[in-house]
């Protein structure tokens, strides 16, 4: 069976948002949806009595149910299943991450029974998973209603391929054209020192132009420091992409200024797509 996208659903609105990005990809992939709550109240050997407990696993059982039938109204075909994991949201949606295609999380907004918002189980999973994770805010729009640009910041640093290529392929099954920004963080300081940083751009994007030649890929040079940058061409974005360093072991990623910038600050979903260095 093909890697399944994995999302969190706790109640809340952004959850919501969230699931609707999921279920989008899926049928565009071609790939299974998995609905995930996760609840350390849920563990039969807490403090909860027995009957009190089946009550509360019937009315998260009925949460998932809930969100799986709206993903069904959407996408009648979509292959959806469901799962409850007593344990704490952001650990539930990490260990699903080992074998999932992606993991889409929402942010920002309070609600839910876990309150499933960034800067606690979102940031726990962007940071820890181990496949690229979707990041999407209660405001970012429905995807139908998304703009037909996916922006990618280009580093110039060993490993990047591979965010770059997940932001093309994504940008192919959207019918979507890319924007690759590469943003240096001050003046140029002459029209020559302008010139080799497009041209190594350029280089970088060589390999992508070839594989995916019906995707239309721009690139943008900027003096704007990649955080201003990032979050500026969100504004006109469906996806902003950008790396992490995968760390070794059981670490997760590396998220540095960037990338807290971005996920905070973002007007569009976030990919947080794993680099292989």
């Amino acid at each position: 069976m093909s890697a399944p996208i994995v999302v969190g659903i706790d109640g809340s609105a952004h959850a919501w948002r969230a699931l609707d990005w999921a279920a989008d990809r899926a049928v565009r992939r071609r790939l299974p949806l998995l609905l995930v709550h996760g609840s350390r109240a849920l563990a039969d050997d807490g403090p909860i009595p027995p009957d009190a407990l089946r009550r509360l696993v019937a009315e998260r059982e009925d949460l998932l149910a809930e969100a799986r039938q709206y993903a069904l109204k959407l996408h009648p075909d979509l292959d959806i299943r469901t799962r409850l994991v007593p344990v704490d949201p952001g650990r539930a949606l990490v260990e699903e991450s080992e074998h999932a295609d992606l993991v889409a999380v929402g942010s920002r907004g309070l609600g839910g029974f876990e309150g499933l918002l960034f800067g606690s189980v979102g940031l726990y999973t962007a940071a820890h998973a181990r496949c690229p994770v979707l990041v999407v805010s209660r405001s970012a729009p429905y995807p139908a209603d998304a703009p037909t640009e996916i922006v990618v910041g280009v580093e110039g640093r060993r490993g990047e391929d591979a965010v770059v290529e997940w932001a093309v392929a994504e940008a192919a099954a959207r019918d979507a054209r890319i924007l690759a920004l590469h943003a240096i963080g001050g003046e140029f300081g002459s029209p020559r020192r302008r010139v080799i940083e497009d041209m190594e751009l350029s280089e970088a994007l060589v390999g992508m132009r070839e594989r995916y030649p019906d995707v239309r890929i721009d690139q943008l040079v900027s003096e704007r420091t990649p955080s201003r940058a990032l979050v500026e061409a969100s504004q006109n974005a469906a996806i902003v992409v950008v790396g992490a360093r995968q760390r070794r072991g059981p670490g997760g990623m590396a998220l540095g200024r960037v990338n807290h910038a971005v996920l905070h600050h973002a007007h569009s979903p976030v990919a947080i797509v794993p680099t292989g260095d």
